[in-house]
């Protein structure tokens, strides 16, 4: 099909004008449903739904571009001007890019980023919000789905951020652990072998059960703990932070900093947890992660107004008191030996990672609690 065909069949489909008429949910779905670029050029092109606080309403491409110019994402491509630039260009395609020798849902290319796959994943939030806000009227729609859009880029910059560098951390390499008939993930030092990276953490890590919620990044941050986090140093002399600042530092702990100041740490922790939620128990898997973000955040609002009773938000969310429990049990303590609650073991894995959340704990009067809630994980 040549180029004026493929442009005339747009045409035909959905006239430029009438684009001009549509919400921000429905040219997403134009994009997303039929690979519809006249559409995706309206939303890019032409929409501003962004904007930084106090700041003018932005398009995504200025967005995008803008937030890569932030402390907060220069700290999390640590400072790195190479890292910063290719987590901007991802992010940049996995918002306005359908591959040109593809433009069918059936036969969607793998070889790159496809922005219907990040299109179909703000409209699954925004039609939670729908469902959850059934009288909203035409302007709170809209005004819910530029913030809903808005926070899924931001999102995925910071996983762009995260992987660009893991992946150009020389000094760390992946290593897949198959034990006790599973896979964990992990990320290792490159001066270990792989035979001595097995029996590091066949000495290092207790009671592993590859299948438990929260597994992998328990052990992951035992490895950081124990042997740092390695970095590459150039002999330029450029990076001269000494060692034992090093051995302190976590992939995650610049992110958790921002992260927190920018969303709290309710937001932060449901983040975590919706990005693992292939580990996760198949009762709270079945939530998806959309609904597993509501029901957390449910939690810490039940909890902070004191109002948390756990039979009625596993009948308001669907699923049995039992599963509650064991994700996010309010009676766990009471019980010789028993193993806290997946979410509380996070909570308290998020604090645990960085000193500023650590301190911030000794004075609130809980980081004992949090130890303890650590050791009875072990």
């Amino acid at each position: 099909m040549s180029s004026l065909t493929a442009v005339a069949q747009d045409l035909a489909h959905a006239p430029a004008c009438a684009l001009q008429l549509l919400a921000l949910d429905e040219l997403a779905e134009r994009v997303e449903q039929h690979g519809d670029r006249l559409a995706l050029k309206e939303l890019i092109g032409h929409r501003q739904p962004f904007r930084f606080p106090g700041g003018q309403p932005l398009g995504p491409v200025q967005f995008i571009a803008r937030l890569s110019e932030t402390p907060w994402a220069r700290r999390l491509a640590g400072g790195d001007e190479r890292l910063l630039q290719e987590a901007r260009d991802l992010t940049m395609d996995k918002f306005t890019l359908i591959p040109h020798d593809d433009r069918t849902e059936g036969n969607r290319s793998r070889g790159g980023p496809d922005c219907r796959f990040y299109y179909r994943g703000f409209l699954t939030l925004y039609e939670g919000w729908c469902r959850d806000n059934p009288s909203a009227n035409a302007l709170d729609q809209e005004a819910a789905a530029a913030g809903l859009l808005q926070t899924f880029v931001v999102r995925h910059f910071r996983l762009a951020c995260l992987e660009a560098r893991r992946n150009g951390n020389p000094a760390r390499s992946r290593y897949a652990w198959h034990v006790n008939g599973g896979t964990i993930n992990l990320w290792m030092p490159t001066w270990m072998s792989g035979h001595s990276r097995r029996a590091w953490l066949d000495a290092h890590v207790e009671d592993l059960a590859p299948d438990r919620p929260g597994e992998q990044p328990r052990v992951q941050a035992i490895i950081d703990a124990e042997l740092g986090v390695p970095r590459h140093v150039r002999f330029e002399g450029e990076d001269t932070q000494p060692l034992a600042d090093r051995r302190s530092q976590t992939p995650l702990s610049s992110l958790i900093e921002q992260e927190i100041a920018l969303h709290g740490l309710p937001d932060v922790v449901a983040e975590e947890k919706i990005e693992n939620l292939h580990n996760m128990r198949p009762s709270i898997q079945a939530l998806g992660g959309p609904m597993l973000k509501r029901l957390i955040l449910r939690i810490f609002d039940d909890l902070r107004d004191g109002c948390y009773e756990e039979k009625r938000l596993a009948q308001i969310f669907g699923i049995s008191r039992p599963a509650l429990s064991r994700f996010a049990g309010s009676r766990w303590r009471t019980r010789p030996s028993a193993r806290p609650p997946d979410l509380w073991l996070n909570l308290a894995m998020t604090l645990a990672r960085h000193p500023a959340y650590t301190e911030a704990a000794e004075e609130a009067g809980v980081w004992q609690q949090v130890q303890q809630t650590l050791e009875m994980a072990r």
